[in-house]
């Protein structure tokens, strides 16, 4: 590292990020413990409250330091140092923040300050409470970044100094990806925490009804965002993994997709508590769980559990800042657990719940959130297995993709027929020949629509491109043909979208309050829809493409035309002609290949896939590193030669410069070169012991090198091989149809949240306690604005 003196605004500024960090700690543990003991103080409530709001603006302040000193290259900070170089354009500064450990902390409390500014006002009776938790999950997320700081400086003798160069993001984060995906998601896991201490508020001031009309647009908003942040992650590893698929059932994964299993019933249950007044109690827990299960799998991911077995996973956490995790941890899963079970023994309803007869719609709500509910703990058990392996001594191991695939069709299938079934049936309940009756519409469509796709499939050439014959395995060992599979399926999903569109159009005069969640349902169908459809009928191929060497791979001929650059170019691209099988080109395939030097010295070869994308499909084209195309390995002893055709080796003597037994110690092999009609000529490959194994010094002959593979001492020969400058490219190419579902679903979804979110969003109220005692539990289902409004 060179001794370069840092300038002093990157010092105050640092220092300034620094300080307001530990101030916001300090200031959310007095305003918690001031609003704990201020019952009946509204002076010293509202300095509380101000106080809140400056810790919020004191985060959002820390993120902004660390922004100015990551955009600045700022290496004399350790951080920046680890996660920035010069090289990196301004967006990949910005996304170094947090790209590891401290600055995803750091982004994780800013979008919860976002949050925590925009709903504390709003939150009326509940506020002094909602501020209480509020402040000790803000002011515990400080008091980790104390403890383990994206501002502690390279220090050498006491000294700061400046590396020339930082160690640079990670090759693997450097996609446009990184830029977008992170905050999105980190937005809605900011969120969550408006929904758990919404839910510790009503609990402690035991008013379970007035909360839900301040909540609900927030939680609405918490599922669109962090549903949509799920989807960009897919999408984002479908685009640069190079393993053709969009979801792995990675622990990383699950960490995100157990809270929006959780958020989505959550949803639900508030449906039922506005139009039925029940669910009280349940919907308070509902409300909490989602960002419980999420600072599980923050622990899991952070606490160095899964550092061998997930590629997402960070590495482990400073010891103090760990602690403060588990103790955050603890006291809002204990603390939150305790209270409401406190609570639900005390509670008492005014008047019992009213059963109703047949079919209702409260049934089909209480059956869906059942299989949310399911398929969150499903996927949490999964996520701790590494740990219970860990916790027994055995070395963790991830839940592979397939045992995931054997228990979701028990959840799938029903969640998706409530789906479609629930929003014909009424809330006073209906016959069961009554409710077939309003999904005959619908069914025929559906089954219109999967006969017009049967018949584009069999009877047009789409249908050689996807694989019609795979093997289902089902729950049991059972197995099933993949067509009849795969149409199942594919019709449970049209079915979906069709009844929701009917469903859209009978309302299409009421108020707009159910165009979203009828949007919402046709977007997660359609995208269900594009995710098994493209997995389930994907071809694919591989094989080793290479110069003048085509490949043929499923109905494809692969031709590689040569690189766009060096491989020492980040923009660098191996080109391959496709063409079909009757020669034609159908496009040329650009797949990324660059090496990088790790901060070890180590090179490394990235590569990134390329996907040729249409209306109906995606021809997905990954390559791995290329290797240099090289002879097999033989041997030569003193004296003895061999003919290559152009030139022939004549082996000379064995060499050797440095000690016999010394690291660095190197042996060669003298070769005379002979070629018609040149003069011979002397080259000497060598071969350099180290304590990593032999590192070879190959000869060059003019497009062809000579590398020293290995010798023998006691009769003095060695092995040789010859490697050219061509390459050698292993290719797999994956014939992915229906993938533009996926975009188009995870789209709709999204547009559907923001605007169930905006047309329910709140509007700050002031008004006084109402106790439980003092209401109905029961809502008049013919209340006009029910009749209208919950059309779902």
């Amino acid at each position: 590292m060179e001794r370069m003196t840092p300038p002093a605004w990157s010092l105050w500024v640092g220092d300034l990020g620094r300080s307001s960090i530990i101030f916001v700690a300090g200031l959310f543990l007095a305003v918690t413990l001031a609003l704990i003991f201020s019952k009946n103080n509204e002076k010293l409530q509202r300095w509380c409250w101000r106080g809140f709001a400056l810790g919020c603006v004191g985060i959002l302040f820390s993120f902004v330091c660390l922004a100015i000193l990551f955009a600045n290259n700022r290496f004399e900070y350790e951080y920046i140092w680890g996660h920035g170089d010069l090289k990196n354009a301004i967006q990949y500064r910005i996304a170094g923040i947090w790209s590891g450990q401290q600055g995803s902390f750091l982004l994780w409390a800013s979008a919860s300050a976002v949050f925590g500014l925009l709903t504390s006002y709003r939150m009326a009776q509940y506020r002094r409470w909602f501020t209480v938790a509020y402040g000790t999950f803000l002011g515990s997320l400080a008091g980790m970044l104390v403890a383990e700081s994206p501002f502690k400086l390279n220090l050498v003798d006491g000294q700061p100094i400046v590396p020339l160069d930082g160690a640079g993001l990670a090759p693997s984060l450097q996609n446009y990806w990184v830029t977008i995906h992170p905050p999105t998601i980190f937005l809605g896991f900011g969120s969550l925490t408006v929904l758990f201490a919404a839910a510790f508020a009503a609990l402690t001031i035991r008013d379970y009804t007035g909360w839900v009309k301040i909540i609900r647009p927030w939680a609405i908003l918490s599922t669109g965002l962090v549903g949509l942040g799920l989807c960009m992650g897919g999408l984002w590893a479908y685009e640069t993994l190079g393993w053709g698929g969009f979801w792995m059932w990675d622990p990383v994964e699950n960490v995100s997709f157990i809270p929006w299993c959780f958020v989505a019933a959550f949803v639900h249950g508030l449906i039922v508590q506005v139009s039925r007044g029940k669910w009280l109690m349940g919907n308070l827990l509902m409300g909490a769980l989602p960002f419980i299960t999420f600072v599980y799998g923050t622990f899991l991911t952070r606490s160095g559990f899964l550092a061998d077995s997930s590629v997402h996973s960070f590495a482990e956490m400073d010891h103090s800042a760990l602690k403060l995790l588990i103790g955050l941890m603890a006291v809002s899963t204990l603390g939150f657990l305790g209270l409401w079970f406190t609570r639900m023994f005390q509670f008492r309803a005014q008047t019992p719940d009213r059963e109703e007869s047949g079919l209702s719609r409260e049934g089909f709500y209480r059956f869906g959130i059942l299989m949310l509910s399911m398929l969150g703990m499903m996927a949490l058990i999964g996520m701790s297995v590494p740990l219970i392996m860990a916790l027994e001594g055995r070395k963790p191991k991830v839940v592979e993709e397939g045992l995931y695939h054997l228990v979701l069709p028990y959840l799938f299938v029903p969640l998706m027929l409530g789906m479609t079934i629930a929003p014909f049936v009424s809330w006073r309940g209906m016959r069961f020949r009554d409710v077939l009756g309003k999904l005959h519409t619908p069914f025929t469509f559906a089954i219109a629509f999967t006969g017009v796709a049967l018949l584009l499939i069999v009877r047009t050439s789409f249908g050689k491109l996807i694989d019609l014959a795979p093997v289902i395995n089902l729950p049991g060992g059972n197995k099933m043909d993949g067509k009849v599979w795969m149409l199942v399926l594919a019709f449970i999903c049209i079915f979906a979208i069709c009844a929701n569109l009917v469903r859209l159009y009978e309302s299409r005069k009421q108020i707009k309050l159910g165009a979203g969640a009828f949007l919402a349902h046709i977007g997660v169908a359609i995208l269900m829809a594009g995710l098994i459809l493209s997995r389930g009928y994907e071809r694919q191929g591989d094989a080793v493409a290479m110069g003048q060497h085509p490949a043929q791979i499923l109905d494809y001929r692969v031709q590689y035309q040569g690189l766009t650059s060096t491989m020492d170019d980040r923009e660098n691209r191996a080109k391959f002609t496709i063409t079909d099988t009757t020669g034609k080109q159908i496009f040329t395939a650009m797949p990324s290949v660059y090496k990088v030097v790790l901060p070890d010295g180590q090179e490394n070869v990235m590569v990134w896939p390329y996907i040729h994308r249409t209306v109906f499909n995606d021809i997905y084209v990954s390559i791995r590193p290329p290797e240099r195309m090289q002879t097999d390995p033989f041997s030569l002893a003193p004296g003895e030669t061999k003919d290559f055709g152009k030139f022939s080796l004549t082996y000379l003597s064995m060499v050797r410069k440095g000690e016999p037994g010394q690291p660095g110690t190197m042996f060669g092999a003298q070769l005379r070169v002979d070629q018609p009609g040149a003069k011979s000529r002397t080259i000497t490959p060598m071969m350099e012991l180290g304590g990593g194994g032999p590192v070879p010094h190959p000869a060059r002959l003019d497009d062809v090198e000579v590398v020293m593979d290995g010798m023998n001492a006691a009769d003095r020969s060695v092995t040789l091989k010859l490697q050219t400058d061509d390459l050698v490219f292993p290719i797999q190419i994956f014939h992915k149809p229906f993938t533009s579902f996926v975009w188009f679903g995870a789209a709709l979804m999204a547009i559907a949240a923001g605007m169930s979110a905006l047309y329910r969003r709140p509007a700050v109220v002031d008004e006084p306690v109402v106790r439980l005692e003092e209401t109905s539990t029961e809502i008049d289902e013919a209340d006009p604005e029910i009749a209208t409004k919950e059309v779902i």
